[in-house]
């Protein structure tokens, strides 16, 4: 836990178990809202090379410091891997979205892609009627 003690507000994680939910070695969907699969551990994502030395615990710890004011040189492509994920016009977001829309489920039905919804989660996005709306809005100026 020392490793994102300094990345934290401690009222962030009031009722976690920060060894469990925030530092386990291993992946856990018991801990996740969507109780899915959606992600590996923290070994599988250092041996890939995506965790950048600065922030151990990955995009989760580098958010953190970001919003808190730290700026630094992993910032553009950390912003970058958010806005290809969850952005506007972000991969996953999209997708969510676009089969919200094609069965004509609410934002937060999770009948709907759950692994996609935990995904989202885990890069701090959770889809509500507003952006599931302005995405629909979106796709109709597409498509005129």
């Amino acid at each position: 836990m020392s490793v994102v003690s300094d990345s934290l507000e401690p009222t962030w994680i009031t009722g976690l178990s920060p060894p469990r939910s925030l530092t386990s070695t291993k992946y856990r969907t018991e801990v996740n809202k969507y109780k899915v699969k959606c992600g590996g551990s923290l070994g599988m994502w250092e041996s890939s090379g995506w965790i950048c030395s600065l922030d151990p615990y990955g995009w989760f710890q580098w958010y953190c410091r970001f919003f808190n004011g730290r700026r630094c040189t992993d910032d553009e492509r950390q912003i970058s891997r958010w806005n290809k994920c969850a952005g506007d016009r972000g991969r996953f977001r999209s997708q969510l979205s676009n089969k919200c829309l094609l069965q004509g489920k609410q934002a937060d039905d999770a009948t709907i892609s759950p692994v996609i919804r935990q995904t989202l989660l885990h890069w701090g996005f959770e889809l509500t009627e507003e952006k599931l709306r302005k995405h629909e809005k979106n796709q109709k100026k597409k498509t005129k």
